[in-house]
């Protein structure tokens, strides 16, 4: 798979994603945290957002998984589970769920990172989630923070 490294300086971050995926504008009503939207252009099974937030109260990962897990049950989400995780080659958790409607689902694997005065969230979506488990793998291991 050939893949586009696509930085974000003023955020603090770079992300690869697939080379077919383009960037398409943060959805500010969605959360005023989100930087950025990625997708593949022919197929809307799955998606990419990046957020980036202060992290006021020295928060841990585990943490920002719980009150992010609450968020999602107003929304509708249920068959949580919150586990350790390696985000960028650091320390962090792991947040996954999924919205069922009509015989579908559309399953969210939620990564977050803590850092000193800031924490990063990588939010993967997908219809297909066993054909896009070892995609969104790559994309969490790829994952950087810029000094």
């Amino acid at each position: 798979m050939s893949w586009q490294r696509i930085e974000k300086p003023q955020f603090g971050y770079a992300v690869q994603v697939p080379e077919d995926w383009d960037e398409r504008p943060p959805n500010l009503k969605n959360s005023p945290w989100e930087t950025a939207r990625f997708g593949q252009r022919t197929d809307r099974r799955h998606s990419l957002i990046v957020f980036r937030s202060p992290n006021r109260r020295a928060r841990s990962a585990g943490d920002l998984a719980s009150t992010a897990q609450t968020s999602l049950e107003n929304s509708g989400f249920t068959d949580f589970r919150i586990s350790e995780a390696r985000v960028g080659g650091r320390e962090g958790s792991l947040l996954e769920c999924a919205l069922h409607d009509a015989g579908r689902v559309w399953a969210v694997r939620e990564y977050f990172v803590a850092l000193d005065g800031v924490h990063f969230c990588l939010g993967l979506g997908s219809s297909v989630p066993e054909e896009d488990a070892a995609l969104f793998g790559e994309i969490v291991d790829r994952f950087e923070i810029l000094a």
